[in-house]
């Protein structure tokens, strides 16, 4: 349906899914400067947009044009946007789970297709969007942090303290008080969050460093195999014999590792543009609380 005039028609309807009703749309000429093409193309895909009944615009004289009706469905699918895919934490506490919860209904509520995956560990949600197996990423501030440098991820959104986790505690076995030297610390490559805080967690004590997969941390412990290893506060303790600590090294409440925020590619300006314009982060924490409350059942 978009042979004929290509990344133009792609990119314009991407374009007009970040409007509102009432915007006033850049003029042809500024919009064939910016896709480096010709007005009759800018036109052209503009018609095909307008036959299609994704957009209606309104011509207000040396004003320019406005934008009088959307389809954001249409547009999406002509965008090539049909579904939007984005991977977050898998849901084993109260806060994923509201999370999901809040995503799913207000992307639904804004006519955004979503498909939302869960998976383990930051850096693999990370790793999923920068081979674009995905369109965004939930991860926490700490993480974006770390990732940041390298130029090719932006963060589109911020949820605010205390949307990933309440906080991030210490668990150990009963008999232990903290941290101390000989001590086997568990932690997972996989996650930004649970190597800076177990690193910082041990600065000083002589202790070793064992890999494991989070999901693993209270059979490792019960088992011995490890003495130590930092957990979601929030998390259930699912066995006898476990307690959890406050962390030494936490300062603040607005901690970066409590933080969830949304990335994409540095690339898809497009994708930026329409989720900035129409998922709104509060909105997606006001369904979490509610959920986190128990005032709502998690549904996602």
């Amino acid at each position: 349906m978009l042979h004929r005039y290509g990344s133009v028609a792609v990119e314009l309807a991407r374009r007009l899914a970040a409007h509102r009703v009432g915007d006033r749309l850049a003029s042809v000429g500024e919009l064939a400067a910016e896709f480096g093409t010709g007005r009759g193309t800018v036109q052209a895909a503009m018609k095909l947009l307008t036959d299609e009944g994704a957009v209606e615009l309104e011509r207000r004289g040396s004003q320019g044009s406005y934008i009088v009706r959307l389809d954001y469905p249409k547009l999406m699918a002509l965008g090539g946007l049909e579904t939007v895919i984005g991977v977050m934490p898998v849901a084993y506490s109260l806060h994923f789970a509201g999370l999901a919860t809040g995503l799913t209904r207000i992307f639904a509520g804004a006519g955004v297709p979503l498909v939302l995956a869960q998976v383990r560990g930051g850096r693999s949600r990370i790793q999923l969007l920068r081979s674009g197996r995905c369109d965004f990423a939930i991860a926490s501030r700490m993480a974006w942090e770390a990732e940041a440098e390298a130029g090719d991820l932006q963060m589109v959104l911020s949820f605010g303290p205390g949307s990933s986790v309440g906080e991030h505690v210490l668990l150990v076995r009963e008999a232990a008080n903290g941290i101390a030297d000989g001590m086997r610390v568990g932690v997972d490559p996989a996650s930004h969050d649970h190597m800076r805080l177990a690193l910082d967690e041990c600065r000083g004590k002589a202790v070793e460093m064992v890999e494991i997969s989070y999901a693993q941390a209270m059979s490792l412990l019960l088992s011995g195999q490890i003495d130590a290893t930092v957990w979601d506060g929030g998390a259930p303790l699912l066995a006898p014999g476990l307690k959890r600590l406050p962390l030494r090294s936490r300062t603040s409440e607005a901690a970066a590792d409590t933080e969830a925020v949304l990335l994409t590619r540095a690339q898809d300006a497009s994708l930026a543009a329409i989720l900035r314009a129409r998922i709104r982060p509060e909105a997606v924490v006001a369904i979490q609380r509610r959920v986190l409350a128990g005032e709502e059942l998690p549904s996602f």
